[in-house]
């Protein structure tokens, strides 16, 4: 009986450490919870700063942008422009659409160029702030080297064809014209180089000089009217037939014939002179 009696206070205390654990961990538990809201609200406090912090700086980099957009110190007070031949100064600042006491911060220098660029004349336009107070457009043009006729009257055109705009009275200037016949398949490829050929030669008669430039299949024609001259070459060949037509022409010169010839023809490596 004894030891029945010694074994029920054991068993009393093991029951008792067990609820004391269950406390603790209830205990444990509720600490916890207390530490992760207190976790939550600064972490929300924290966003709640930081994008307190973000808006006051938007705000104060949207007013001061404001503000140097309205200083006076960045008003516009020149205007250069650069590589123009044959638009002026004057038009590309009209069609650039900006004018003096503009703030320089506040011109779109993409729409900008994109005005000047609008011009047939414009190859490439480049726009550059000149701060505190300037602005620097630098434009390339396109180079005319022929007149071309079309449905729509006379253009000038580039070396290859390419139409740039109608011939007017205004800045007239008198160039070569260019005609393509109409059995020949467009303007070569390679008209461009080829005219480059020609040019470089040392000969007094020039493609710049010519009346004008007839396309034909397979073969080029320039007519020289000052000297009432034509020459006809392959296209196939063009550069050997330019060797051609150098030595042919020195040996005109050397026996004084060169302003009796009338048609010179380069085909199939040979050179025919009419007089």
């Amino acid at each position: 009986m004894n030891m029945a009696l010694a074994a029920k206070p054991g068993a009393a205390l093991r029951m008792g450490k067990g609820a004391g654990a269950r406390t603790r961990g209830r205990a444990a538990s509720g600490g916890g919870l207390g530490a992760g809201l207190v976790r939550l609200v600064g972490w929300m406090l924290g966003l709640g700063l930081c994008a307190a912090f973000v808006i006051a700086v938007s705000v104060g980099l949207l007013v001061g942008f404001r503000w140097l957009t309205a200083a006076p110190y960045f008003a516009l007070r020149e205007i250069s422009v650069t590589g123009n031949q044959r638009l002026d100064a004057a038009e590309i600042i009209a069609l650039a659409d900006v004018s003096l006491g503009a703030n320089t911060l506040d011109i779109d220098i993409a729409e900008l160029e994109a005005r000047v660029a609008a011009s047939p004349w414009a190859a490439s336009v480049s726009v550059r702030r000149m701060l505190p107070a300037g602005l620097a457009i630098a434009v390339t043009e396109r180079e005319a080297r022929w007149w071309v006729g079309t449905g729509r009257g006379l253009f000038y055109a580039e070396a290859d064809g390419a139409v740039i705009a109608p011939v007017l009275g205004r800045r007239f200037t008198p160039l070569p014209v260019l005609e393509v016949a109409p059995e020949a398949d467009g303007v070569p490829a390679g008209l461009s180089e080829m005219i480059a050929a020609f040019e470089a030669l040392d000969l007094p008669i020039k493609p710049a000089e010519a009346a004008w430039v007839r396309v034909l299949p397979g073969r080029l024609e320039l007519f020289f009217e000052d000297r009432g001259l034509t020459v006809a070459a392959s296209t196939r060949d063009w550069d050997r037939g330019m060797e051609r037509l150098a030595r042919v022409w020195a040996d005109l010169v050397r026996r004084s014939e060169d302003r009796a010839a009338r048609e010179i023809r380069i085909f199939g490596g040979k050179v025919w002179v009419r007089t």
